[in-house]
């Protein structure tokens, strides 16, 4: 997979494309991007994925804008897992935003070479989203450009949407999330040395910083660590450690049965597997330890571990 920069444009070879936030990369989003994948190779045609970086609300109405579920670098590595073979990232500004929906297929056609736009029954484009479905096939004889439609993916009789999927987020329900998603809730980052609290009180815990303005209840979850290529099965809070004035937000996955010696930058993924209760201040350290062994011993059994 190929992300195609702005010096790269435009690119020599015709794709099949679609567009959008993918923000959650929920079974809605794969279906589509199956789709593209399929549509390319059976035409003879690279499958091209455009995304948004920042999300557009953050700056066309910043006070409405979502609470993110997947970061950049995450939809990245989700996009190569589709074997999809050129990604765009749009650098989304208030210029980009105020091209008009003939200006946006346009650069499409033009720039991106897209000849089969795939893309969902309500997708909205240009200016103020002026344009939608049916002025995007009006637009698209004009310049080559065949688009199909693909009706919402239910589950449940439940319309699959990243709306829905911050709904559960923020309820701390990453079990009915994991469904929407097709795959485990998990969040990647860099190993970040804390102040050991969690070792000195005999928990030790791997401790990443959480990506920006992340949809997730504080509290305590089950779940697992992954790194070189292994899992763990852990206990994990998200949340400002108020027993030890904290302030500042953290994940942290204590790893369940085992001591492990990981360095610092080290790259993980924290997998979400169920909510167990909510951060709350305890009046003193033992109080705390014991709380955590009850966590531990929950978490367990979510988990099957023996």
């Amino acid at each position: 997979m190929k992300v195609i920069k702005e010096k790269d444009l435009p690119i020599n070879e015709e794709t099949v494309c679609t567009i959008g936030n993918f923000d959650g990369f929920h079974k809605g989003h794969t279906y589509i991007l199956k789709l593209v994948k399929e549509t390319a190779d059976k035409e003879g045609k690279k499958s091209l994925v455009i995304t948004f970086e920042p999300h557009p609300k953050k700056i066309l109405s910043p006070q409405n804008a979502p609470c993110r579920i997947t970061s950049l670098e995450t939809k990245l590595d989700l996009l190569k897992d589709q074997k999809i073979d050129y990604v765009y990232v749009i650098n989304f500004d208030k210029n980009f935003a105020e091209k008009s929906p003939e200006e946006f297929i346009r650069f499409l056609t033009c720039e991106l070479k897209c000849r089969k736009l795939i893309v969902g029954h309500d997708w909205k484009f240009g200016y103020k989203g002026e344009g939608n479905i049916k002025t995007a096939k009006e637009i698209g004889k004009k310049y080559t450009l065949e688009v199909e439609v693909v009706p919402p993916i239910k589950i449940d009789n439940e319309r699959i949407s990243s709306t829905k999927i911050r709904e559960l987020l923020k309820r701390g329900d990453v079990y009915n999330v994991s469904k929407l998603l097709g795959r485990t809730y998990c969040i990647k980052g860099k190993i970040h040395k804390g102040n050991q609290i969690g070792k000195k009180i005999g928990f030790p815990t791997i401790n990443i910083k959480p990506p920006e303005d992340l949809c997730l209840k504080k509290g305590v979850y089950s779940g697992y660590v992954s790194f070189n290529g292994e899992v763990y099965p852990a206990v994990i809070n998200y949340g400002t450690r108020p027993t030890v004035d904290g302030k500042d937000l953290f994940i942290e996955a204590h790893i369940i049965g085992k001591s492990i010696d990981i360095s610092e930058k080290q790259q993980v993924k924290i997998f979400f597997k169920d909510f167990i209760r909510e951060e709350k201040k305890f009046s003193d350290i033992n109080q705390l330890k014991k709380q955590i062994k009850s966590d531990i011993t929950n978490a367990m059994k979510v988990l099957e571990v023996k």
